[in-house]
């Protein structure tokens, strides 16, 4: 599934904060690793000529632990030249930081990161850099548990799949939860009594059996699961259930409207993905994508 890996790199020590995740997963999955470094204005300019080297020692040090990583330097837009190198080359996931501005080109990697998710149809692991500590998120490799919201929506287990298969290759376990958004007033008022709490655990019940059948299909490969049914605002509780858990890595879809919650799921994994700090991946589902216009 992760056939091809492309990573982003500024120069910044927080950007570098994705490499040992990069280092874990690239041999499970015998991926081939771009290493991309985008330069700004005229490719003879000191600063592009230091970013083209240094792209360039972090691919020979991947090969060192048997990697099989390229350099490749671009001149333009970062966000730009990221989307539009992973369209052109079946880039199966994006790995990059989400802060960082001391880089040898300077990016602002919080912006550059942003544009990268809301436009990219390839997934996009993130690992947040704000923290780079000894004991932190990036030494707890590799990843053992694995949260994977679902909103009951086909297109929001668009990140199933790419769980599945990191749990299956990293031995973790899988932790599938769905938030039931708390009623409005007026479908409280409307119903209001016994008939509101039927009607409550009756949605609680349909999550538990939604996400019991996909339990059971995971538990057959191996692969051990748990579930939950919660109630309350989707992203708040997601990141709550993530810190109580200890979970390594959250794995969501980015759009869905027609779940049984009808989350919004853009809205709610930006809200996540600035509330958890443990890595995040994010995946578009393809009934969700718009090709990139071709230049």
């Amino acid at each position: 599934m992760l056939h091809r890996i492309l990573v982003p790199l500024d120069g910044s020590g927080e950007a570098e904060s994705i490499l040992p995740y990069l280092r874990d997963l690239a041999p499970r999955f015998s991926s081939h690793v771009d290493i991309l470094g985008v330069g700004i204005g005229r490719k003879n300019r000191r600063v592009n000529r230091l970013l083209e080297e240094y792209i360039g020692r972090v691919a020979v040090s991947l090969q060192s632990n048997s990697i099989k990583a390229e350099a490749v330097t671009l001149y333009g837009s970062a966000a730009d030249k990221i989307l539009d190198y992973a369209a052109q080359n079946d880039i199966d996931l994006i790995i990059m930081a989400t802060h960082g501005r001391s880089g040898i080109t300077r990016w602002w990697m919080g912006s550059v990161a942003e544009k990268v998710i809301s436009e990219a149809s390839t997934p996009v692991l993130l690992v947040q850099s704000k923290h780079p500590t000894k004991t932190g998120t990036v030494r707890k490799l590799p990843f053992l548990k694995i949260l994977t919201p679902l909103d009951g929506s086909d297109i929001g287990q668009a990140a199933l799949p790419y769980a599945e298969a990191l749990a299956t290759k990293t031995g973790a376990s899988i932790n599938l939860l769905q938030v039931l958004s708390p009623p409005g007033a007026l479908e409280a008022s409307i119903l209001g009594g016994p008939d509101w709490r039927k009607f409550v655990k009756a949605m609680h019940d349909g999550g538990e059996d939604y996400l019991s059948s996909i339990a059971k299909k995971l538990d057959e490969k191996g692969i051990k699961t748990t579930c939950e049914v919660v109630t309350g605002d989707p992203a708040g509780r997601i990141v709550e259930y993530a810190e109580d858990k200890e979970v390594s890595l959250i794995a969501m879809s980015t759009h869905g409207r027609t779940g049984i919650s009808r989350w919004v799921l853009g809205s709610v994994a930006d809200k996540v993905l600035h509330g958890a700090r443990m890595p995040m991946l994010l995946v578009r589902s393809p009934k969700m994508i718009i090709p990139r216009p071709t230049t």
